[in-house]
């Protein structure tokens, strides 16, 4: 299942199944993804369900800007970041996340080796505390770390230049029993995270740590 996770000032706000042929998203009401902002024009772009998905731009005034470059039309690859006005949208791909930009937490065991974080300034990671996968580590240097199990519960850290922040998945979980962050419930905003914060996403509990 292809799906885009729309975001906007740092906050997940909802997801959207590409199970269309053609998904529309402008200022306009008729627009499949309605987007009140007006950087956005009336019919901004479209996502496009062919062989692949694909991104085109309806001759917005100010554009789409697919991984910081303005584009026309380009397929998508899973973890590519889409801008359409202020709001950001993250392509994700299911069949693909396990090997690319997301890392999910499985509750089963598995053979593959942890990621290890990159030898740069400010490295962020992530260090599974129990279950099958205590001990390892997931590096957090993509701009966005999806944690948790899809149709269960999912909460997404956002790298921020060398900030890194907690953000809740709206829509996808328990309603009664979100995410957590030292052991109290996350709401609908961001988050900032310090060395030693504990997570907890679908029974998994993961620590957050941050060094030089």
């Amino acid at each position: 299942m292809a799906r885009l996770i729309l975001m906007h000032d740092g906050a997940v706000i909802r997801e959207y199944k590409l199970e269309k042929e053609r998904t529309a998203v402008g200022r306009k009401p008729h627009n499949d993804i309605h987007l009140e902002d007006p950087t956005v024009s009336g019919d901004h772009a479209v996502f496009l369900k062919l062989q692949h998905i694909y991104v085109e731009d309806l001759g917005s005034t100010n554009g789409v800007i697919l991984n910081g470059k303005r584009i026309t039309k380009r397929q998508l690859n899973h973890g590519d970041i889409v801008r359409i006005g202020r709001h950001e949208f993250k392509f994700v791909d299911d069949a693909a996340q396990q090997f690319d930009k997301t890392v999910m937490i499985s509750t089963t065991p598995s053979a593959a080796k942890p990621e290890e974080a990159p030898a740069t300034p400010k490295a962020g990671v992530v260090k599974v505390l129990n279950g099958p996968k205590t001990g390892e580590q997931i590096a957090l240097n993509k701009p966005y770390t999806t944690l948790g199990s899809p149709g269960i519960q999912v909460a997404v850290i956002a790298k921020r230049g060398s900030n890194f922040f907690l953000m809740p998945m709206s829509g996808v979980g328990e309603k009664n029993n979100p995410p957590r962050l030292n052991n109290q419930p996350i709401g609908a905003q961001s988050l900032p995270l310090k060395s030693g914060d504990v997570i907890e996403v679908a029974g998994t509990k993961l620590q957050f740590n941050e060094s030089n």
